[in-house]
């Protein structure tokens, strides 16, 4: 009775965005905007509502933005630009605030803020890609912040942070040098010494340049981000309760909501992955990466594999086989489409549609894992990842620190 009091009276999800929808199509922001935040309340962790609210935020903002774009093209004021990388950030415009960055940078190359701004957004893009040309950029602009601010700190915790993830100890040893003097004596200071004594060696000799090279070709940091002491990523951090994942996919499948599902984590091994008529598979051993997962044009794979008939009730057992076309599938999608979307600059990209006379694929990353969802044609793919997300999201709770 409570499930069913939620989905009708206007109490869902659903219903709490499309409201809001309503209002922010007919420019009711401060209506829209009350309707989000009420649902949040009640459904703290739901992506539609903290879409919406983002989207509100965004239109709030663009009067701002207006503000201080001419503050700028009138006298490259740099406190402008600080504010308008700081908006972007908030305003999760990661794209928008880094090239701001590099403007700031160009207007005003000899003060040391624009450096660290651009410097730890590179470094954010590093550690989340592995690209070895934003390995380079973020350590050259760190160390160019660091020698034009003799005093600054930040930068210099930056610098150590990634000497940490790509295991440069002997760069770590001088940093951890130069911190000891100038850091204050804090708790979370002296976790981070603890770990940099452990790590650092003097006598190491590396080439940090060609650990960039060796951190992309290996497609993993030496060590995780998260086990930095001072790592800002654990605020906030939602992971999947694995255990629990199982009956919500099998529900979602059972109620006809999606034909197939598919969470990975972010090494690519399989959560959970259900088919019509199977439920959700008993977990397999990681598998085995493809050999060129990205050789093979996926639309070609998706039209031929995943996008046919739907499965018979008596498929296979996913377990049975755990390589199957769509796992392969949802893997290329996240290791190839998402990482090249954010090249073409295409904006913080969230979610794959691929939409065809055969069905509906979705992809896109819920809390710490990554799901692939396959769908009938006949419905409609926003409204079919809200409801799989609010279900997920409702076994998602934040990561212990």
């Amino acid at each position: 009775m409570g499930r069913m009091t939620g989905w009708f009276g206007g109490r869902s999800v659903g219903a709490l965005v499309d409201r809001a929808r309503q209002k922010l199509a007919s420019g009711k922001l401060d209506d829209a905007a009350r309707v989000v935040e009420r649902g949040l309340q009640r459904f703290p962790e739901a992506s539609g509502l903290l879409d919406l609210r983002l989207s509100i935020r965004r239109a709030r903002g663009h009067k701002m933005m207006r503000r201080l774009e001419a503050r700028i093209e009138s006298n490259a004021d740099p406190i402008a630009y600080e504010e308008l990388v700081k908006l972007y950030q908030e305003l999760e415009l990661p794209e928008e605030a880094r090239r701001k960055a590099e403007h700031y940078v160009e207007a005003h190359p000899t003060r040391d803020t624009p450096h660290l701004l651009l410097g730890e957004m590179l470094l954010e893009l590093f550690l989340d890609e592995l690209q070895a040309r934003h390995g380079h950029r973020a350590h050259d602009h760190l160390l160019r912040a660091a020698n034009l601010n003799g005093m600054a700190l930040q930068p210099r915790l930056l610098l150590a942070e990634l000497y940490f993830c790509i295991d440069a100890r002997g760069s770590l040893a001088s940093m951890y040098e130069t911190l000891q003097r100038m850091a204050p004596e804090t708790s979370a200071m002296e976790a981070a010494f603890a770990v940099m004594e452990e790590v650092a060696d003097a006598n190491a000799e590396e080439r940090v340049d060609g650990l960039f090279e060796r951190m992309e070709f290996e497609g993993q940091l030496a060590r995780d981000p998260l086990d930095w002491p001072l790592s800002q990523r654990r605020a906030g951090r939602t992971e999947l309760k694995e255990d629990a994942a199982d009956d919500v996919v099998s529900l979602m499948i059972a109620e006809g909501t999606v034909d197939e599902v598919v969470l990975l984590r972010r090494d690519g091994s399989v959560v959970v992955h259900a088919t019509t008529g199977n439920g959700a598979a008993p977990k397999a051993p990681p598998p085995v990466e493809p050999e060129n997962p990205g050789t093979e044009p996926a639309y070609d794979e998706m039209a031929g594999t995943l996008l046919g008939a739907p499965r018979a009730a008596t498929a296979a057992p996913a377990a049975a086989a755990p390589d199957s076309g769509f796992v392969d599938v949802v893997r290329t999608i996240s290791a190839k489409v998402f990482p090249q979307a954010r090249e073409f600059d295409m904006g913080k990209f969230r979610r794959c549609t691929i939409r065809s006379r055969h069905g509906n694929v979705m992809v896109g990353k819920i809390g710490n894992v990554m799901v692939g969802a396959r769908a009938p044609s006949s419905s409609e793919p926003t409204r079919t990842w809200e409801r799989l997300a609010s279900a997920l999201e409702s076994v998602t709770g934040r990561a212990a620190s």
